[in-house]
């Protein structure tokens, strides 16, 4: 509780006090009344105040305590006065903060004896975020302006998490040869007992298991690759770079929420199977490791914190022998900073050196088709993959586009 004096109110009292003063003697044995009448007006404002803020109640009820991304929930308030005389006017103001609301709204009643007053509002979860809704606080105010007394509340909070879109079994495709696949940069043999897929040879690459039936089929020498007989395990690095393009809030808001969802989605479904995974988000933290349910439900808990907000891209984008799947809100061929490597290098790093990547883009709506040119021209640069290395999420379809991004 606080209570505020209006510096203007307080002047025109010491003005009607001096006045009053002044008529001291003129109206006969009423000037000493005359001289009590501002104290007695300012006393009375100031305990209609108070009894109206000892006297006050309030309920307020949402349709919904966990609210899913996208639901519209209903919020209903009601005040009330529980004492015999008329309440000073109150000012309720309500909070409506979070991902795509405006932010606040007034409400002023003046309320009888026993008199209650309700009012009710709708807003939508539209994007994953934290949600600050309901009474933020109530203002007492009297009918002279002098005096103001501020009752405060905490607004009701919500956590909104990414939606969690199932996955058909066509992410099967990046495991392909368990896990961790290549060709061993460093020199090492590879478990040649696990086949994995069947690629052109290069120049200089004679030493490799040359594919005679391919081969004799198509004329063009081509070499078996092998992977190592490993546990399945998948690397995720979401780049938290913001995209710098999208021309209005909620384009950036669906994007970044779309490629959340399509990360702890793939979360999930890992975690599911007991495949191992690791997250790099961003480059502020280490990795976190999901090996089943109940680590990937700890830090779906904390997903509300994760924010586009950095600078550069995480350097496990481009290292370690895993299997990779990188996820930028930027387009397949966008320019990187000076110190940094971009998407096209990186993709051609980790194919080259026998290691499998997916590559997804996730604009806003307004870009999609601009991201799947680029996604369709880098294909025809790259080397080739019995996969298609390089994608983009349409976020023109919402939701849906997560699961059609990976068939």
């Amino acid at each position: 509780m606080g209570i505020r004096i209006s510096p203007l109110g307080l002047g025109v009292f010491l003005f009607s006090l001096a006045l009053f003063n002044s008529l001291t003697g003129l109206a006969g044995p009423l000037s000493r009344l005359l001289v009590l009448f501002p104290f007695f007006v300012v006393g009375s404002s100031l305990l209609q105040v108070w009894y109206s803020y000892m006297q006050f109640g309030f309920h307020q009820e949402f349709s919904s305590d966990h609210p899913v991304r996208g639901e519209s929930i209903r919020y209903h308030f009601v005040i009330h006065q529980e004492g015999l005389l008329p309440s000073c006017l109150i000012l309720c103001r309500f909070s409506f903060k979070g991902p795509g609301l405006a932010g606040i709204n007034e409400r002023s009643v003046f309320l009888g004896s026993r008199e209650s007053q309700s009012w009710s509002f709708s807003f939508r979860c539209a994007y994953r975020g934290v949600y600050a809704v309901g009474l933020e606080h109530i203002l007492f105010k009297d009918s002279l302006g002098l005096f103001e007394l501020s009752y405060r509340v905490e607004p009701r909070m919500f956590y909104v998490y990414p939606e969690l879109i199932p996955l058909s079994h066509s992410l099967e495709y990046l495991f392909t040869g368990s896990g961790e696949t290549g060709t061993n940069p460093g020199g090492l043999q590879d478990d040649v007992g696990v086949f994995d897929s069947v690629y052109p040879l290069r120049h200089g690459e004679g030493g490799r298991q040359i594919a005679w039936k391919r081969f004799a089929a198509t004329g063009i020498p081509s070499a078996l690759k092998t992977a190592r007989a490993s546990a399945q395990s998948l690397r995720i690095v979401l780049d938290l770079r913001p995209a710098p393009f999208n021309k209005t809030e909620e384009a950036r808001l669906l994007a970044e929420d779309l490629a959340l969802s399509l990360v702890f989605s793939v979360l999930r479904y890992m975690a599911e199977r007991g495949i191992s995974a690791e997250l790099f988000a961003g480059c502020e933290t280490g990795p976190y490791l999901i090996s089943e349910m109940k680590s990937f439900e700890w830090l779906y808990s904390r997903s509300t914190n994760i924010l586009f907000t950095e600078t550069s891209l995480p350097q496990a984008a481009w290292e370690g022998d895993k299997t990779t799947l990188l996820v930028s809100l930027l387009p397949p061929l966008s320019q990187a900073g000076s110190q940094e490597k971009d998407f096209y290098s990186i993709i051609e790093q980790r194919l080259r050196g026998g290691y499998r990547i997916l590559f997804i883009s996730v604009p806003g709506p307004e870009f999609v088709l601009d991201a799947q040119n680029d996604a369709l021209h880098m294909a025809e640069l790259l080397p080739f993959s019995p996969w298609i290395p390089c994608r983009v999420l349409d976020t023109r379809q919402g939701s849906e586009g997560i699961a059609h991004v990976f068939e």
